[in-house]
């Protein structure tokens, strides 16, 4: 079925104006890239991830719904606390996704998530109960049984109930206890 001509020109033009490739895209909005393809092209229906590639984009705002910005990612993927100290700065929360009414941000310090996410992006977990192995291949936002946290690739572990966490610029965590598992959604571009 064919598309709106007009929304798939939109996004086409706004992606290359951002200097995006059609997987970058795919990532800032929780998606992949054959999904963009197909919008781009107008080869598909009204795509349930339509919404989150405009305001990816930003091209279409959700302002009904905030979303608190409670932790930032700091090196080795750590998930770290935003103390009441570094609260003030502007970021206490985030304009929800599309489809997305209950989760969290955390904001990328460093480069410890390039070439995926950039200083300063800030990466919106939903916080949504779903089956831990249709997580697998991922990046997840994820709190192991110690209560360390992390926004890591949830793969399978060599053990029964345990996991391996995929690191994109540092050593794997292998064989771990997840208490919970929550997936990135969406990614708002710090520029």
């Amino acid at each position: 079925m064919v598309e709106d001509k007009e929304v798939a020109a939109r996004v086409r033009a706004k992606r290359e104006e951002l200097g995006w490739t059609q997987q970058e895209l795919a990532i800032a909005a929780g998606s992949n890239q054959a999904t963009v393809d197909r919008v781009e092209r107008g080869l598909t229906k009204r795509s349930k991830h339509l919404p989150k590639i405009l305001v990816a984009l930003g091209l279409e705002h959700n302002q009904s719904v905030k979303l608190p910005v409670v932790g930032y990612i700091g090196g080795g993927q750590v998930v770290y606390a935003i103390d009441d100290h570094e609260k003030g700065d502007g970021l206490e929360h985030i304009d929800a996704p599309p489809g997305v009414e209950n989760g969290i941000g955390l904001i990328v310090r460093g480069d410890s998530m390039a070439p995926k996410y950039d200083d300063g992006d800030i990466v919106v977990v939903e916080k949504i109960f779903i089956d831990i192995s249709s997580l697998i291949g991922r990046i997840c936002y994820v709190k192991l049984a110690d209560g360390r946290c992390y926004l890591k690739t949830l793969q399978v572990g060599s053990r029964a109930n345990r996991h391996t966490l995929g690191s994109l610029n540092g050593a794997d965590i292998h064989n771990v206890v997840i208490e919970q598992a929550y997936p990135v959604a969406w990614v708002k571009p710090r520029r």
